[in-house]
């Protein structure tokens, strides 16, 4: 999916607070951002990307303004919500 630069990503506190309780890095969100294994368009405008950091296979949700980041998960550690 290549590189795709993350200086400028913000973390609302919910994802602050999901960071401190599961242990994941700032740096480990944006290696996720920035070079992805998988990108995951959603119909709301929001954007999932999926990637190994630190050891872990993290899920990171993007508001659509490709900046916020809304949410974060060890995809390992959290069962898949219903579709």
């Amino acid at each position: 999916y290549g590189v795709r630069p993350t200086a400028d990503l913000s973390f609302t506190d919910h994802v602050r607070i999901r960071m401190t309780q599961q242990h994941i890095t700032a740096e480990a969100i944006h290696r996720v951002v920035e070079d992805a294994d998988e990108v995951i368009e959603r119909e709301d405008g929001r954007t999932e990307y999926v990637g190994v950091a630190e050891g872990r296979t993290l899920m990171v949700v993007v508001e659509d303004d490709g900046v916020t980041v809304v949410s974060v998960w060890d995809r390992k550690q959290r069962r898949p919500r219903r579709q």
